[in-house]
């Protein structure tokens, strides 16, 4: 992928929408297919064939991608739609072909699980893992900058440990910890806002 990888997600989105752009595609794929993948098993969607769901998830993102309009509904409202349709289809077309009574079994409990969810469930459950799957990009992403020491106080502080414990776990003095903290914290807090707005769509 380019340098320049994240372009910010309407442009992205309007170069994807054009079936010759290969590398707006590509972007959107390297964007969207591990997000999809962590969705997929949170929707409890956990057979042989997860691979091949994936793929026929993005196919028919591709497909579908040209008749999205932003004013209609927020992407992910549409996102949540498109994978969730797809999924059932697919799960159907699956029990038409299989013929083995415990593959059967698995295969209508994932639509019966599918089918559970109310309005806005999903939607609401894909808005959740989106933040927090950025919030980690942001963190791999800033990583980089710093010592481990640094990245795990900040990592620490997140889970409310005093600075004073921080400091004894890490082999450091309070002070230094919270200095620590704060530099990592200004890095990550930007670096979730750029992602946010080069991202969403």
């Amino acid at each position: 992928m380019s340098e320049d990888r994240y372009v910010t997600s309407q442009t992205l989105l309007m170069r994807a929408k054009n079936p010759d752009d290969h590398q707006a595609w590509n972007d959107f794929v390297d964007f969207y297919k591990r997000f999809i993948y962590h969705i997929l098993h949170k929707m409890s969607i956990n057979f042989n064939d997860f691979d091949d769901l994936v793929q026929v998830v993005l196919l028919r993102l591709w497909e579908s991608l040209k008749n999205y309009e932003k004013q209609d509904c927020k992407f992910r409202s549409w996102l949540s739609q498109v994978t969730r349709n797809t999924v059932l289809n697919y799960l159907d077309k699956q029990q038409r072909q299989n013929k083995r009574q415990e593959q059967m079994g698995e295969l209508q409990d994932m639509q019966l699980k599918l089918n559970s969810y109310g309005d806005g469930e999903l939607e609401r459950m894909i808005e959740n893992e989106w933040r927090a799957y950025v919030s980690t990009m942001a963190l791999e992403n800033i990583k980089k900058l710093f010592s481990g020491v640094a990245v795990e106080a900040f990592l620490m502080s997140q889970k409310e440990v005093p600075g004073d414990k921080i400091g004894e776990e890490l082999g450091i003095k309070k002070e230094s910890a919270y200095v620590l903290i704060s530099r990592v914290k200004s890095k990550f807090v930007a670096e979730m806002k750029r992602l946010i707005h080069e991202m969403e769509i």
